[in-house]
């Protein structure tokens, strides 16, 4: 009996002591899996920005219009070739251009993403590189759900003409949470100081709380359960510069399908607004 209650205790141990090594040190593998490219891509040009350990990221191009430009942050399964056949080509159709990211490891970048601060670092280079097409007064940011986390991240002082966000978890630690208490395999590590244990939290209201002269909108589902909208509501505590567009019967995967017509609308508004 005793051999048992040690064997279960080790078990135990490693279990909880696997789970916390994950969540200090691999997060950045399960945040961004490596996603095949299937398909030739249609953009006008490519950019391609490297990091010390030469991950690349890629900066596809689409349409003419330097007077209305958009810089896309996908979720964590890229899927660039989906957005061009619908997202992209609402967006040209409305004369925009649009830069889509495609993150080391994903839609045909090569590397992986080791932190999302080395990838914050190469995305602001890349945002540098964009200026020099659009103005970031003429440029609107859109991020998707973990792209909304990376993209107000790496917006820093750049005075954009306005952000949207789709789909945003109020911190990382709670997306953690979130995905850990869906899988009853992992809901014993929701135990662990998650928060603690994450490299950075990277908490929405405090990135938010600093780009205070930006307009931002951020549209939420109401039938997304990996980023629920409720733990939005509980934790929304910003500015008048932040509105919430609450998408009715959006779910995770297609939220940004219902809302399209609104986003770009909203994209448009954020354009004629005047610069403070």
């Amino acid at each position: 009996m005793y051999r048992i209650f040690l064997m279960c205790l080790f078990m135990v141990f490693t279990y909880f002591s696997v789970g916390a090594y994950l969540l200090y040190a691999q997060i950045p593998h399960y945040l961004f899996p490596h996603i095949a490219l299937k398909s030739k891509t249609e953009e006008l040009q490519k950019l391609k920005f490297y990091d010390s350990l030469k991950n690349e990221l890629i900066v596809r191009e689409y349409g003419q219009s330097r007077e209305q430009c958009i810089i896309f942050f996908p979720g964590r399964h890229g899927g660039v070739k989906k957005y061009e056949k619908s997202l992209f080509k609402t967006f040209q159709n409305n004369n925009f251009k649009v830069f889509a990211l495609s993150y080391s490891g994903q839609d045909g970048a090569k590397g992986q993403v080791e932190s999302i601060a080395s990838l914050i670092n190469l995305i602001t280079e890349a945002m540098r590189t964009i200026a020099l097409t659009c103005h970031p007064e003429k440029t609107i940011i859109y991020g998707r759900y973990l792209g909304a986390t990376v993209a107000v991240h790496s917006v820093g002082e750049a005075r954009v003409a306005g952000i949207i966000l789709e789909g945003v978890s109020p911190s990382l630690s709670i997306a953690v949470n979130t995905y850990l208490n869906s899988k009853w395999y992992l809901k014993p590590l929701r135990l662990l100081p998650i928060e603690l244990l994450l490299p950075k939290n990277y908490d929405l209201s405090a990135s938010l709380s600093i780009l205070i002269a930006t307009s931002i909108s951020i549209f939420q589902g109401t039938h997304d359960s990996q980023t629920p909208l409720i733990q939005l509501q509980q934790n929304w505590s910003y500015r008048d510069n932040v509105s919430l567009h609450i998408v009715k019967t959006g779910r995770h995967s297609n939220t940004y399908v219902q809302a399209t017509n609104e986003i770009v609308k909203v994209a448009k508004s954020m354009l004629l607004q005047p610069q403070t």
